[in-house]
């Protein structure tokens, strides 16, 4: 009985912490065409740049970001942004992701979004860029940050349209 309870302490508890990591990392992005109903615009210029930096010098462990601006004929603008690289603390990452960027878009109290998959935090908030009202989502995991700045959308909206950019944006690398 001894045993089994070490071999239960001693692999069990190990493999279940440590999954989500193995499951998310290493991860790679690369930004589709379309998602949705959205196109991606090539006009994203320095805002996206500057956007894409950021994550790069706010989080250490980032191998490679990515950012693009995507958009509906009817005028709805989704600004996506992140990186992909080990994250040690997914739920810190994505409180600090909306943290940083507080400031730049006056958010508000940032919502925790339930994703369903353990090991993935994502957080929304209200805010507003240009006199625009806006709700920037964020989604981080062991292996990559995804955050996006949603126009004309709610934040249940946002936070499942984001869901499915990651989806499509982020990319597993099992060996």
């Amino acid at each position: 009985m001894t045993f089994l309870l070490s071999v239960i302490c001693c692999c069990g508890c190990p493999a279940y912490f440590g999954k989500p990591a193995w499951d998310q990392y290493p991860a790679a992005a690369s930004l589709p065409e379309e998602v949705a109903d959205l196109r991606l615009r090539s006009d994203g210029g320095d805002a996206v740049r500057r956007l894409e930096a950021g994550v790069g010098e706010a989080h250490l462990l980032t191998e490679d970001t990515f950012g693009g601006v995507y958009g509906t004929s009817d005028g709805k603008r989704v600004t996506v942004f992140g990186g992909t690289g080990f994250r040690i603390t997914p739920e810190s990452d994505a409180e600090g992701e909306i943290d940083r960027l507080t400031g730049e878009y006056g958010l508000g109290e940032p919502t925790v979004v339930r994703t369903d998959v353990r090991g993935r935090h994502a957080r929304c908030a209200t805010g507003s860029a240009d006199d625009t009202a806006v709700v920037v989502c964020t989604s981080v995991d062991h292996g990559s940050l995804a955050t996006a700045v949603f126009t004309r959308l709610s934040v249940d909206d946002s936070a499942a349209l984001l869901g499915t950019l990651r989806s499509q944006i982020i990319t597993i690398n099992q060996g």
